[in-house]
């Protein structure tokens, strides 16, 4: 599963642990231009420029210009239920 995972669309976001790549693991909401596309309510993800630097493979850039994670490769749903 691939989602957009850029810091630059993203806002209050908080740390809640750590992956055991070294990674943060966050939750987050989208900025309101994108949570009609992406996703409404608190957003559990990592963010991708962290990604780039452990497992760049991990790492796309969409059509839309903004990175995203295949969040399989890190073996980590993106899920809070």
């Amino acid at each position: 599963m691939t989602k957009h995972s850029d810091r630059l669309t993203k806002e209050n976001i908080v740390r809640i642990g750590i992956h055991p790549l070294g990674i943060g693991l966050y939750l987050f909401d989208y900025k309101p231009e994108f949570r009609d596309a992406w996703g409404h309510g608190r957003q559990f993800g990592v963010m991708a420029d962290e990604i780039e630097k452990v497992m760049p493979e991990a790492v796309s850039v969409h059509l839309d210009g903004y990175k995203m994670v295949n969040y399989a490769m890190l073996g980590i749903s993106r899920s809070l239920h």
